[in-house]
């Protein structure tokens, strides 16, 4: 993470990486996250939620390799290290489908991270990168964020508001397809209303430390985990949830 970067993530909570992705990278991952959709679309028995609101795809990375890979990213997993340390692991991953012309959001204002009776403005507990697959404008139901609202107390108390893009200081997080975007789990953020006429979709990849718990429902498979010790790769077992509850550490260089 550059000095930039590092001062632009640390004050406003979140940091867009634009083009994250090549031309040919986006068409791959386009072409995994398409077939893994209609899988998903044939079979009502895979795990997700279907709404007039939301399509969501839980654990695309047990779809395709080429959404798998996303999750140590050389463009994206570099600088997620750097904020949360070399105890980084996977918390969850979902591939969201906003339909075009929602009537409402499928997620109000609300934190990610929220531990009763801790107050942690300095610790950074979760970090999410968003993939965009699709161009996302002011009206196409991008996640909107209120920029420094990491470092705010827990009880403070924001404004109830019956839009979203009513709430005070927030900003859209627009893009062209191929950027990502992260943010620190801990910011206040909402899901807008897709008032484009094509659906937005992005795909959501959660860090947190290994000593944390995987979210319920998206532990890694046998089969993803056996891959992953047959690779050798140190950081893919991390990322898979394997090693040492408590001591688990990235080497130097890995």
């Amino acid at each position: 993470m550059t000095d930039a970067q590092r001062i632009l993530f640390e004050t406003n909570g979140f940091l867009r990486v634009p083009g994250a992705l090549s031309g040919a990278e986006l068409d791959g991952v386009r072409a995994a996250a398409d077939a893994a959709e209609a899988r998903w679309r044939a079979d009502a028995s895979l795990p997700g939620s279907r709404s007039d609101v939301l399509l969501q795809v839980q654990a695309p990375i047990e779809y395709d390799d080429r959404l798998l890979a996303l999750l140590w990213h050389p463009r994206t997993f570099p600088l997620v290290r750097s904020v949360l340390g070399d105890d980084v692991s996977m918390i969850d991953n979902d591939y969201f489908i906003t339909p075009p012309r929602t009537p409402r959001t499928h997620a109000g204002w609300h934190h990610d991270v929220g531990m009763h009776g801790v107050y942690h403005p300095r610790s950074v507990l979760m970090v999410k990168v968003f993939f965009l697959l699709s161009d996302v404008g002011a009206d196409s139901g991008g996640t909107a964020l209120v920029p420094g609202s990491h470092r705010l107390p827990p009880d403070f108390a924001f404004p109830t508001v019956d839009d979203v893009r009513d709430m005070p200081g927030m900003v859209p997080m627009c893009g062209d397809a191929g950027d990502a975007y992260l943010f620190n789990g801990r910011i206040y953020h909402a899901a807008q209303n897709n008032e484009s006429d094509t659906p937005r979709r992005v795909l959501i990849y959660n860090y947190g430390h290994f000593w944390m718990k995987t979210w319920q429902g998206y532990e890694p498979s046998e089969r993803l985990r056996a891959q992953a010790l047959a690779s050798g790769d140190p950081v893919r077992a991390q990322l898979m949830g394997i090693g040492d509850a408590y001591g688990q550490r990235l080497p130097a260089g890995a």
